[in-house]
């Protein structure tokens, strides 16, 4: 019975849209949170377009929404999300480190957000609207990267 869900499962899994994030730390050990222009909370990344690299799409997508090179990704965390209009999609969370402390860093938004900071630990999770996923994420990376 086990096998079977394994393989039933990877055969879902196989069907889903990607969606790719990245937690960017600082130097300093401070992470890029974001807002939509909707209101709502973010990280930069986005869809991983069908045929596309994995690798090449968090490049882009994170090149796109903030002006920023990153090229080496750490794997942090994956989950399905389940949405009712847009249907599910595999969520996978990397973590991205920059080189730079955060006051150094010019952030250039793209027209899907209005907002982008770094912050600690602590200026990060006073937001109460972070999805749960995106929370764990955070702060697995606070816990490697930062400080907590």
């Amino acid at each position: 019975m086990y096998w079977e869900q394994v393989n039933s499962t990877r055969e879902a899994l196989e069907d889903l849209p990607i969606s790719a994030k990245v937690v960017l730390m600082s130097a300093d050990g401070k992470a890029l949170v974001m807002r939509k222009d909707s209101g709502l909370f973010d990280l930069p990344g986005g869809k991983v377009e069908s045929g596309e690299d994995l690798f090449e799409a968090l490049k882009r997508e994170v090149k796109e929404e903030t002006g920023l090179k990153v090229k080496k990704f750490e794997f942090i965390s994956s989950w399905v999300k389940h949405h009712p209009t847009l249907g599910d999609r595999l969520m996978l969370v990397f973590s991205g480190r920059l080189k730079k402390k955060a006051s150094d860093i010019n952030i250039s938004l793209s027209s899907e957000h209005n907002w982008a900071e770094f912050k600690g630990a602590k200026g990060t999770f006073k937001f109460k609207d972070i999805p749960p996923g995106y929370a764990n994420a955070l702060h697995i990376c606070f816990a490697r990267f930062g400080k907590l």
